[in-house]
């Protein structure tokens, strides 16, 4: 079998163990699984994963899911959080990626081939720094049926691009993005706002 990459999974939802050891160990991903938060982080010091993945049961306190957002808050690595918390309680600038768990059946797989093995050619990359909001954008453009790869913070779009070629890169603008945007001199890179529509740059999909 094929190596694919390394996915830390901190998991306190028993219902999905059995999911990810049968899915991602079958496509070839080491998959280091644990809800013991000591080993997690030490582990975590001897191997670098390509994705830290945390999945919350819905028993889980906001403060906890922060406090661990908050302790991974310097990882280089992009954090993908499944929970079925609101994004504006649980909100923190480390996370690429929030997902429900109806949402991590239908996205996580191209989330992890993504940064792992990448060659993905989506339509849009569309980076995304206030997830809170209502999304209006994104939703957009998998209505008009385009490919779209969101993250939510620079360095997992950093991450996604050193290995993927989008056709257009999106930006959610935001002050803090004004030193950044050299990262990202794509030929093809708008500033957007998720009230906006993807029919304003359509154009330059094709």
């Amino acid at each position: 079998m094929q190596y694919t990459g390394n996915i830390f999974l901190y998991n306190n939802n028993s219902i999905n163990k059995e999911l990810y050891h049968q899915n991602l160990e079958k496509m070839g991903y080491f998959l280091f699984d644990t809800d013991n938060l000591h080993k997690f982080t030490l582990y975590h010091k001897e191997i670098t994963p390509n994705v830290i993945l945390f999945d919350f049961d819905r028993q889980t306190p906001f403060d906890f899911i922060t406090s661990l957002e908050n302790k991974f808050e310097r990882s280089t690595v992009p954090l993908v959080v499944v929970s079925e918390a609101p994004k504006a309680l649980i909100y923190h600038p480390s996370i690429a990626h929030y997902l429900t768990h109806d949402a991590a059946k239908k996205q996580l797989l191209n989330i992890l081939e993504s940064y792992c093995t990448g060659n993905k050619k989506h339509h849009v990359l569309y980076i995304n720094l206030k997830p809170y909001e209502r999304p209006g954008f994104a939703q957009s453009v998998t209505d008009a049926g385009y490919s779209l790869f969101e993250v939510h913070n620079t360095q997992a779009a950093a991450a996604y691009l050193a290995k993927n070629t989008p056709s257009v890169i999106c930006v959610n603008f935001h002050p803090a993005l004004s030193k950044s945007q050299k990262a990202f001199a794509h030929p093809k890179t708008f500033y957007v706002q998720n009230s906006q529509n993807i029919k304003e740059i359509e154009q330059f999909l094709h």
